[in-house]
């Protein structure tokens, strides 16, 4: 019998691939829940130019998590996005979701990595530094809402 976590999910059943446009609404309902307040037609841009580093954590059919990268230029790419459900977070998902892309981004050739995080998310800051990243600068007053963010890099 698999344990359960408190969403009711298996802890264990988990895969990770790329985005399909049937996963569009539940997309668009991760980043409502999440906060992330972009535009439906983001995703939709991320499908259709970057669909090999636009991923989902999938579990019983549904997405329990997302991430949005992109090569920037040929060698830096970029993590737009990584938002996990917040009935999900803690379980080692946003991991997976990053050590995915961080993999696909070293096939298709990056050398460095670069992200953004809010100033107040010190869970995801401290999965970005257990993952290799180190903090680069922070901007003041970057975000919509007036918050701040470090910006934070690695190396691949």
């Amino acid at each position: 019998m698999n344990s359960m976590n408190v969403a009711g999910f298996p802890k264990d059943d988990l895969t990770i691939r790329r985005f399909e446009p049937s996963d569009f609404r539940e997309a668009v309902e991760l980043d409502t829940e999440a906060r992330g307040d972009h535009d439906p037609y983001l995703l939709t841009f991320f499908f259709e130019n970057y669909p090999t580093t636009f991923l989902v954590a999938e579990t019983n059919g549904r997405i329990a998590g997302m991430v949005l990268g992109f090569r920037q230029s040929p060698l830096e790419g970029r993590v737009f996005w990584l938002a996990v459900r917040s009935g999900r977070q803690g379980e080692g998902i946003g991991r997976r979701l990053m050590t995915e892309l961080l993999e696909i981004f070293r096939r298709l050739g990056v050398i460095s990595v670069i992200l953004e995080v809010r100033t107040r998310n010190r869970r995801a800051q401290k999965l970005y530094l257990d993952l290799g990243f180190e903090i680069a600068t922070a901007c003041k007053n970057y975000y919509p809402d007036g918050e701040g963010a470090i910006i934070m890099r690695r190396l691949l």
